[in-house]
């Protein structure tokens, strides 16, 4: 039997609904793995390759065949913003089924917490701070919440890995374990992974399963890759002043004009300055003001409203952004993306590379740095951009 036969009916329902062709490759592999085995999954492929549906699909179809009694899939990411939009997308996938899903972090409906600790069921997207929120202050409840919890999903698992995030979410899910008396299955999520040993090893950690990661068959993609530099301080003349920072918002405005863009900077402070002199620029030239901010200082409101108009707006949006749009929101097409400087790791340039060149198109990666250089003839070394080249 093939694995969409193997489907839940509302699930293929929802296929055909969406017309879809075919089940990609690495859906096709994480049903194998969850229906014929005992084994945790790592689900390791570039950005919109259905890593979500592929570990979705498989799990409600479970779900559905034989309910569980309390929540049974644990939904765990780093950002609200992206359980967010995963809410949005599994809504319309279990629309015509009896599995709920409920979001838990800050901004969510206190309504809707309240009636799931009363009737748990279904799918929890919930953050790590808001698991360990609700370990420590509802512990009592957390038995009849997790009991017979089946399997939990963990997103963007090399964000985790790289940070103490990574050890808060496995005490958190050792502690559930201990709690409940029930180990479940684990699915890793990422699309940038360059140990798959180690991601395998760290999912693994206190469930004692084998870790299946299915090989993508996804091929190789070619990338457009662009470098433009600014100087501050003329190299040889000893001028100094801010026209390189003047010619470096130029440009951006310039490359970004009638553009679909992401630009990434490190910061959020730098984020705010470069969006505000873009803002400038197209006033000055009569261009609509097509410039929108999303960091973690900005409100909830205004971030969704941001990605709502990425998504769906016909005009041309071009985002400054830090982290909370470099991992897998769902925001549509890109043009291109644009970093400022060089990103802080290989992981978050792979990341911000994969936002752009969904849907077929090839990728397009414009980096962009504005320094402070002071040379002489014989300083051959003094214009490398050291970070870059660490990259």
């Amino acid at each position: 039997m093939d694995a969409f036969a193997r489907l839940a009916p509302f699930i293929q329902d929802y296929i055909y609904n969406n017309h879809w062709k075919e089940l990609r490759g690495i859906q096709v592999a994480a049903c194998e793995v969850i229906f014929d085995t005992d084994a945790n999954l790592l689900l390791s492929s570039g950005t919109a390759s259905g890593k979500t549906e592929a570990a979705f699909l498989p799990v409600l179809t479970e779900l559905y065949n034989h309910p569980s009694t309390s929540v049974g899939v644990l939904y765990i990411s780093p950002l609200k913003a992206l359980i967010n939009d995963q809410f949005k997308r599994l809504e319309q996938l279990i629309l015509e089924s009896d599995i709920p899903v409920c979001k838990w972090h800050g901004d969510a409906s206190q309504v809707k917490k309240n009636a799931l600790i009363k009737h748990p069921a279904g799918i929890l997207q919930i953050t790590p701070e808001s698991l360990e929120s609700l370990l420590i202050n509802k512990r009592g409840a957390c038995l009849k919440l997790f009991g017979d919890l089946r399997y939990v999903i963990i997103d963007e698992v090399h964000h985790f890995m790289r940070d103490a995030r990574g050890v808060q979410v496995l005490c958190l899910l050792e502690r559930l374990q201990r709690l409940t008396g029930n180990i479940p299955r684990r699915i890793g999520l990422s699309a940038t992974l360059g140990d798959l040993t180690s991601a395998k090893n760290w999912l693994n950690t206190g469930t004692n399963r084998d870790c299946i990661a299915p090989v993508s068959s996804e091929g190789q993609r070619s990338v457009r890759l662009f470098v433009q530099r600014f100087l501050r301080q003329g190299e040889m003349s000893g001028e100094v002043g801010d026209r390189g920072d003047r010619e470096h918002f130029e440009y951006l405005f310039k490359m970004t004009l009638d553009k679909k863009t992401i630009i990434f900077t490190n910061s959020r402070e730098e984020t705010e300055f470069v969006m505000a002199n873009l803002r400038q620029i197209a006033a000055k030239n009569k261009a609509p003001d097509v410039y929108r901010v999303h960091h973690g200082n900005v409100s909830a409101m205004l971030r969704e409203q941001t990605e709502d108009e990425m998504k769906s707006s016909e005009e041309k949006i071009v985002t400054g952004a830090t982290v909370t749009l470099e991992l897998g929101m769902d925001i549509g097409s890109l043009d291109q993306v644009v970093q400022v400087g060089a990103p802080i790791n290989v992981s978050s340039f792979a990341q911000r590379l994969g936002r752009c060149g969904r849907r077929g198109q090839i990728p397009q990666l414009l980096f962009t740095f504005v320094e402070d250089v002071q040379t002489t003839a014989a300083d051959f070394l003094g214009p490398i951009n050291w970070a870059f080249i660490r990259l």
